[in-house]
């Protein structure tokens, strides 16, 4: 067990109740930005579903949920609720995950982001996993002043650091891997700002690059003002092979 994963683990028992008392109704939004894509009998993964807030609403709606976390208090606590068809110890950040390519319909994390630096990799094993046409719906903590250049800011909360990635470079993250943005939605959490998003995963062929070429300087231009990195992002260009979506 990890040290990030014990302290999970110390306040599992009162997460739930913690949850309604600071009104934090995310896991409720994300479900609702999602619904439109999902169907009854679906394979839905949660990745670091926790005490499974947040994939109870599919499992009402009919889909059949896995869930990884690394906190085994929390797991414990989503096996007794009786919504999933498998719960794995593993931890979000630890790639390759436990599942075959291409295992899921669609694949939700809700309030796990903001623990980790870097979603680049996570994001291609998230596509890895995926079946074209579903979902990936998940949830970004916003910051809350200028990047300075950087694609995220850094910030102590009690003993932990939390991150807040700027929306520009989550959408290069999800653009590398062929996930295209679905919907979004804006909301708060007590003072501090999020993002709920949905993308969906487009039928294309990683395996080589043609010569079409993408850049996303109409993107970073809409979505972050700091102009050190808006050069960042419109240097950086993905090769993507055309195909029907």
């Amino acid at each position: 067990m990890t040290d990030l994963s014990a302290r999970h683990d110390a306040y599992a028992a009162g997460y739930d109740a913690q949850v309604v008392e600071y009104d934090c109704y995310i896991a409720e939004a994300l479900f609702g930005l999602s619904y439109a894509f999902v169907a009854p009998g679906q394979r839905l993964l949660d990745a670091g579903i926790g005490s499974g807030l947040s994939a109870a609403p599919f499992a009402r709606a009919g889909l059949r949920v896995w869930g990884m976390d690394f906190a085994p208090a929390m797991l414990a606590l989503c096996r007794a609720k009786g919504i999933a068809d498998d719960l794995r110890e593993h931890d979000v950040r630890q790639l390759p995950w436990p599942y075959a390519a291409a295992s899921f319909d669609h694949v939700i994390s809700c309030g796990v982001f903001h623990f980790i630096a870097d979603l680049d990799a996570i994001f291609r094993e998230v596509a890895r996993v995926l079946r074209p046409g579903g979902a990936f719906a998940f949830t970004t903590r916003l910051p809350d002043r200028d990047n300075a250049g950087g694609p995220y800011t850094r910030q102590r909360a009690g003993d932990l650091d939390v991150f807040s990635h700027t929306p520009a470079y989550v959408q290069v993250c999800l653009d590398e891997v062929g996930l295209r943005r679905a919907r979004t939605l804006r909301c708060f959490v007590g003072p501090d700002a999020h993002c709920v998003w949905v993308a969906r995963a487009e039928e294309r062929d990683f395996g080589f690059v043609d010569d079409t070429a993408y850049q996303y300087a109409g993107m970073a231009a809409a979505f972050t003002p700091n102009d050190n990195y808006r050069r960042i992002l419109v240097s950086k260009t993905v090769h993507i092979r055309n195909t029907r979506v």
